[in-house]
């Protein structure tokens, strides 16, 4: 490899990079809107005991969420050069995902409602810590002391109600702020 070859992949990285940044940045907003929605909703159909079946608002956006991400990430061009960060990246979101799955699945098979939102916004505190610091993006670290503070309210003030305006809480300060933001700061610096 000749030193303008050399270049050339250090330059690829540095796009590639970016890109991961910009991409995150969309994932993070999308999913922080539609948590926010699912969570207020279902609080508003609580309260007012509008349906038998309160979760609704979950069980259609996260679907939806889950097709939007699907049709997206295939349609994103796959870098020709992985970096450290975005190898390091996928193996943080199959860790969360999987997470996220068990607790959404095994929880309620074992009646743990008490407990199910507050865990959620732990493993939401990890994700947005963990790729806050991959990322350098502060705003993504404070979004995850901010779900680790509001899981701490959660648990000590166990109502189902309380919960969901806690996770909508937890999801403006920790995905759709800082998703946003990133975005804000890609499209300036690309």
């Amino acid at each position: 490899m000749n030193e303008k070859e050399a270049l050339l992949v250090i330059e690829q990285m540095i796009n590639s990079t970016k890109e991961d940044i910009k991409d995150n940045g969309f994932y993070y907003y999308m999913w922080g809107w539609l948590v926010f929605i699912a969570a207020i909703s279902n609080a508003i159909i609580l309260h007012f005991n509008l349906l038998e079946v309160h979760s609704l608002p979950w069980i259609i956006l996260m679907p939806l969420g889950g097709i939007i991400t699907f049709f997206v990430s295939k349609r994103e061009k796959q870098p020709s050069v992985k970096t450290y960060v975005s190898e390091s990246m996928g193996i943080v979101v199959k860790a969360f995902s999987i997470s996220l799955f068990i607790i959404c699945f095994a929880m309620p098979l074992g009646q743990q409602w008490k407990a199910f939102y507050p865990t959620i916004m732990i493993i939401y505190a990890i994700w947005l810590f963990v790729s806050g610091g991959m990322l350098k993006f502060k705003p993504l670290q404070y979004g995850g002391i901010l779900n680790w503070l509001l899981a701490i309210v959660g648990f000590v003030w166990a109502s189902t109600q309380i919960h969901l305006l806690l996770i909508a809480m937890g999801v403006i300060g920790g995905f759709i702020i800082p998703g946003h933001l990133l975005k804000s700061k890609t499209n300036k610096s690309v």
